[in-house]
């Protein structure tokens, strides 16, 4: 099946992907799987079989846990998105100040400026049956996946 976490998708975009994008402290950020797949967001199902007998599965993501850390290891945030929540909803272009309507972070945990390093974790779950009648169920946790994200202040002057 090939289960992975996938690609990150986030505002701001990372820092590998824009190397001058900067977002700013106080908004939300969105999280998602960018590369959707049945690898990567699911459901995906596969049989096989051999000497008369067959399985099948079917792996659904369950959930997928962010983080969100400063350049000294420490986390300034972590969200778990479940459920058809799960793979976010890649951002869209709309008011930068609305949060993700799936997952993400809210403005509240944004106030870390600085290079930080965003982990996401996908957990899946794999139902399968044999054609004997046996049935059970396999938790898989991929590997993380991780980039940087870089997160500045606005500052404002004003004129008399």
């Amino acid at each position: 099946m090939n289960l992975t976490m996938g690609q990150i998708g986030s505002t701001p975009p990372a820092a590998s992907r824009n190397p001058n994008a900067v977002g700013a402290i106080g908004l939300p950020i969105w999280l998602w799987i960018a590369n959707r797949a049945e690898n990567t967001v699911g459901p995906i199902v596969r049989t096989a079989g051999e000497g008369g007998l067959s399985v099948s599965a079917t792996g659904e993501l369950d959930r997928v846990e962010w983080t969100l850390a400063a350049s000294n290891g420490a986390t300034v945030g972590a969200i778990t998105c479940d459920g058809a929540n799960a793979p976010g909803t890649p951002y869209d272009g709309r008011n930068s100040a609305e949060p993700s309507p799936t997952c993400g972070f809210g403005a509240d945990l944004n106030n870390s400026p600085g290079a930080l390093t965003l982990t996401g974790t996908a957990h899946w779950v794999v139902e399968w049956q044999s054609s004997g009648g046996q049935r059970g169920q396999i938790l898989f946790t991929p590997p993380s996946t991780s980039t940087q994200i870089r997160i500045g202040e606005l500052q404002a002057l004003v004129q008399n």
